[in-house]
């Protein structure tokens, strides 16, 4: 009889060697005695690098010249360069060990930097040069490590703020030194590649992955698969099962899991379904709980439906199964896709049109498209001209994406002045409670723009005022902005328009401390508290962008410091936030900036949080984004021109 021990001992041995036949056959079998074929396109591992400079990216994956755009292992060959190299061995460089291969996708430069062969981290690799918008390969300076690694690993993501994703873009992207300090010896590519997909940015995580050369950790090998499997890149997804050790125990640990599904997808792929079988019966025998997982392989390995709970959330290896079966997506995959995934879906045809807008809708929310791409989405469905006629009536629901689409649609098909601001203002207020405010008016900036402020368009004035100063077009917004001061009963939308027609300034913007800070002590002592918070908020943005209201205003605020609201971040984290500014410490800056504002964003965080984020931005100039920010929680807390 064989002991529990060695029946466990047996299956481990079986499930490592079952998962090490997922990957590319050269990387396991001698050549002639390979047991599968390598699946249609996929090539085999390259040989162990000679001595002397050695290319820094996979083979056929190196830098173009400026005007050619990013290159890709997908265009033809005479348009891609020969892989950038190091300093051939035994020259030293003076600059930091820095790998930045080119521009964030997308991007028109494609500059190239290199560093010395000797001490370079895989942490330092990066796709943004500083003038691509990047912080520098200095940016880590002065910070200590396992700070970084407790920050970034937990980078908010999906917040609804255009500014910090902006910056969390930037800061993954940058090429640097690593900080000093041990750390826990978790790669700082591992999480930067972990936040890249969160935030739904595969391409770039991808090609971060790869331009991190052939030698990863196992951390950073789970998350080149994830990112190649997201894109459809089944050749680099099972390649990098060769860096993945299989572990045994898959019910417990999450990256024996992934080992063990990413095996079976391989197996399948690679035309072996019978020992695919072998994985999925092993994977039982070790406990891993996983009913959708079993079901889709099972029926894509041997065409066996099993029943499975639909799911509530769509992982990345789900979805590769789903499509390897070639299973239908489920009805609500927008809602609870990976965000990985959002790139894929949108590009799928197969899919209708309002389950590719709805994905186009999260797909903004991540600020993955565009306010004009968003409304190429929402020219997709058709709507009767009953529906179209009865837009108040409809019966489609107002919180859907099909309303938001009918509301677009009927501003393109509206003539008549009234019908156009009632639909403007419609379109405004149905996407801010949607969190689509910001892509909604990029949407709609055409035909923003065609509009001239006139006395017959003065109800629209003040959501016109909104939406360009969301636009970033200051000149714009003052036009309608003037035209809000000739109108009579404004009340409180001019005063809040005023606000944030001041901090979207400039420090010459007609700043008058006392005047300001007189309406500013008028609505702390109202007694309203939406007036006291957003008074409050204005008073310590102001001072944290130059501006100083006078001594009286902070007197008033503690008087009204009940009204002030918002989730508040330790004294600790504030103070190491300011000192980070004070030392000009970029990355870290950006980074400690945007834990303080946390997933809410700058709307939901307390002003003092806001404020301290803004002032340090500016310490470290990024007077441009510090603006921005300040301009967003202000926003955030004002009801003016809302529709």
């Amino acid at each position: 009889m064989v002991s529990f021990r060695a029946r466990q001992g047996c299956r481990a041995v079986g499930l490592a060697f079952l998962i090490a036949v997922a990957m590319p056959a050269t990387l396991v079998f001698a050549q002639g005695t390979n047991v599968l074929q390598a699946p249609g396109g996929m090539e085999p591992a390259p040989a162990s690098s000679p001595a002397g400079p050695q290319s820094i990216v996979p083979p056929g994956y190196g830098a173009t010249t400026p005007a050619s755009g990013l290159s890709s292992p997908d265009l033809p060959a005479a348009s891609r360069s020969a892989p950038s190299q190091l300093f051939p061995a035994g020259l030293q460089s003076s600059e930091p060990a820095v790998r930045m291969l080119s521009a964030v996708p997308g991007a028109a430069r494609t500059d190239v930097q290199i560093g010395s062969l000797s001490g370079v981290d895989t942490s330092s690799v990066g796709l943004l040069g500083m003038q691509d918008g990047g912080f520098g390969p200095a940016m880590w300076r002065g910070a200590s490590r396992t700070d970084i690694e407790i920050y970034l690993v937990r980078l908010p993501v999906a917040t609804g703020s255009p500014v910090m994703a902006d910056l969390a873009r930037r800061l993954l992207l940058t090429g640097a030194q690593p900080p000093e300090g041990a750390g826990s010896g978790v790669p700082l590519l591992a999480a930067r590649l972990n936040r890249l997909l969160a935030a739904g940015q595969t391409d770039a995580a991808l090609q971060l992955a790869l331009a991190g050369g052939a030698a990863r950790s196992p951390q950073i090998a789970v998350e080149l698969a994830r990112a190649a499997l997201a894109a459809g890149d089944d050749n680099r997804a099972c390649a990098a099962l060769a860096d993945i050790p299989p572990g045994n125990d898959p019910a417990r640990n999450d990256m024996a899991a992934f080992a063990v599904k990413l095996s079976a997808y391989c197996q399948i792929v690679a035309g072996n379904p019978e020992i695919a079988n072998l994985t999925l019966d092993l994977a039982r025998e070790e406990g891993l709980n996983d009913a959708l997982f079993f079901s889709l392989a099972s029926e894509a390995a041997a065409g066996i439906f099993l029943r499975a709970p639909e799911p509530n959330k769509l992982s990345i290896v789900d979805a590769a199964f789903y499509r390897l079966a070639g299973r239908d997506l489920p009805d609500n995959v927008a809602e609870i896709a990976d965000p990985a995934l959002l790139p894929g879906l949108l590009r799928n045809g197969a899919l209708s049109d309002e389950i590719r807008m709805a994905v186009a809708e999260r797909a903004a929310r991540y600020d993955l498209i565009d306010g004009r791409e968003l409304a190429t989405y929402y020219k997709m469905p058709t709507f009767t001209e009953e529906q179209m006629a009865g837009l108040l009536t409809s019966d489609i629901p107002e919180a859907s994406p099909l309303r938001r689409a009918m509301i677009h649609q009927a501003i393109d098909a509206a003539v008549a002045a009234d019908d156009r601001m009632r639909l403007f203002k419609l379109a405004f207020a149905t996407s801010e409670s949607a969190g689509l405010y910001y892509p909604t008016v990029e949407a709609l900036h055409e035909e923003l723009s065609s509009m001239t402020p006139s006395d017959a368009l003065r109800p629209m004035a003040a959501s016109a005022t909104r939406a360009f100063l969301a636009l970033g077009e200051r000149t714009r917004a003052a036009e309608w902005f003037a035209l809000t001061q000739s109108t009579p009963g404004l009340g409180r939308d001019g005063r809040e328009l005023a606000a944030l027609m001041r901090i979207a300034g400039g420090t010459a913007a007609g700043f008058d401390s006392e005047s300001v800070s007189a309406e500013i002590i008028a609505d702390l002592r109202s007694g309203e508290r939406a007036a006291q918070a957003f008074a409050a908020c204005e008073a310590m943005l102001l001072d944290a962008l130059g501006h100083s209201p006078t001594s009286a205003v902070w007197e008033a605020l503690l008087d009204a410091r009940s009204a002030l609201s918002g989730d508040a971040s330790s004294e600790v984290l504030l103070s190491q936030l300011q000192m980070a500014g004070h030392k000009k410490a970029i990355g870290e800056t950006v980074l400690l900036s945007l834990d303080v504002l946390g997933l809410g964003g700058p709307g939901a965080v307390h002003p003092r949080a806001v404020a301290q984020a803004t002032a340090s931005l500016r310490a470290v100039e990024l007077e441009s984004e510090a603006r921005r920010l300040a301009l967003e929680a202000l926003f955030a807390r004002s009801y003016a021109g809302r529709g």
